[in-house]
């Protein structure tokens, strides 16, 4: 199957997925209010934090070698396991110092939901070494589809004035803990080819460190901003702040279905001047999305969710500008990471925090549009940082100082 027909297809079967949980974001809103939505994906953001924690980068690390022939698939197997069993234990400590008071089964949910979000990140990562693209696009899309049902379960059963944090917990672990456990066997069921060489840790510590720093970054990124907008507006403007950024993840949503095949077709073969041309193609885009949503918030501020979201069309606008960066970073560190470079994403992160910081420490104006601003130059700060490593590596590829 042809490059252009496998990403069509991660397209539409994980374009189900994206739209499961904007559906379940969005139903929330509309039927229980920004506090109980916002909190839903808070909860979210906080095992997405923890899974990209404990995962160390191993995803991506056990993809690169086992693809290149230095790891074996039991090997790899075996990594994974033991991985998920230390996210059980980090997920359970994260909830027992976060959430003390909360009774003493919300450690056992926080830490099964983290451990089956890290065995499904793996697991998945393998498939696509070692199956066709139709596992790896089910298997990705599964948990996204369950967390919908499991939403519109959770709502019908009446939610007050709190948001039910046990449920969502359960609900994650329940989504990729089903999911983790088809692709299990699958993997198991195909036959092992033997590794050429020996990979140990300090392998794949060179490229799971960068991995996992970058992951680790960007989701404590989100969540930091997530409890910063809550800090300084309260829960309502948390809501219309999550509700904005669930819907940047729309047309996010191809690049991360599109970035695994990429990293596949990339290392087998050079793909600098094609992610140039991608990158060029999806900021411009999206940059004109933004434009349009910022025109369109003078007849339509408040999403069409009601007056409890006035303000978050204008808020989306600001995101989408810090979207277009990022979906441009993306595919350029995708280049980046196929060449044996993960440290350039890594960078980026490092650059991202530092205008967040920055714009923490300064003496914003009331209101959810200026940390909507400060968001959008992060972003955009840490897509500079990877499009110069990129024309640097594509000048010294022509000889050119």
């Amino acid at each position: 199957m042809s490059l252009r027909r496998q990403l069509l297809v991660s397209f539409c079967v994980q374009g189900v997925g994206a739209a499961a949980v904007l559906l379940a974001t969005l139903w929330l809103g509309s039927r229980l209010g920004p506090d109980i939505q916002g909190g839903f994906s808070r909860t979210k953001s906080e095992v997405e934090f923890i899974a990209a924690f404990a995962m160390f980068g191993l995803p991506q690390a056990l993809f690169f070698h086992v693809k290149s022939g230095r790891l074996s698939g039991a090997a790899a197997s075996r990594w994974t396991l033991w991985s998920t069993l230390l996210a059980l234990g980090l997920g359970a400590s994260y909830a027992a110092l976060r959430h003390a008071h909360s009774g003493a089964w919300l450690p056992l949910a926080l830490g099964a939901a983290v451990a089956a979000c890290v065995a499904h990140g793996q697991l998945r990562a393998l498939l696509l070494v070692r199956e066709g693209t139709a596992w790896f696009n089910g298997v990705t899309a599964l948990p996204q589809v369950l967390v919908l049902a499991g939403v519109l379960a959770v709502s019908g059963w009446g939610v007050a004035g709190a948001f039910p944090l046990l449920e969502w917990l359960l609900l994650f672990a329940i989504a990729y803990g089903v999911a983790a456990a088809l692709a299990w066997p699958r993997l198991g069921a195909r036959v092992d080819t033997p590794a050429v060489g020996r990979v140990g840790w300090r392998d794949l510590g060179h490229f799971g460190a960068a991995a996992w720093l970058t992951a680790a970054l960007s989701t404590a990124a989100i969540l930091a901003v997530q409890q910063w907008v809550e800090a300084a507006e309260g829960r309502t403007a948390l809501g219309q702040f999550t509700m904005a950024m669930t819907l940047v993840q729309v047309p996010l949503t191809p690049i991360s279905y599109a970035a695994p095949l990429l990293f596949r077709r990339w290392m087998e073969q050079p793909g600098l001047n094609a992610s140039w041309r991608w990158a060029g193609k999806v900021f411009a885009a999206l940059l004109g999305v933004a434009g349009l949503v910022w025109l369109a918030a003078s007849v339509w501020p408040d999403l069409g969710l009601g007056a409890a979201y006035g303000g978050a069309t204008r808020a989306l606008a600001l995101l989408l500008v810090g979207g277009a960066a990022e979906a441009a970073s993306r595919v350029l560190a995708v280049q980046a990471n196929a060449s044996g470079l993960p440290w350039v994403a890594v960078r980026a992160e490092l650059a991202r925090w530092g205008v967040l910081v920055l714009g923490w420490l300064l003496p914003l104006p009331h209101g959810l549009l200026p940390l909507c601003g400060v968001w959008a130059a992060a972003a955009a700060v840490a897509s500079l940082v990877v499009a110069w490593h990129a024309r640097t590596r594509a000048l010294a590829s022509r000889g050119m100082p």
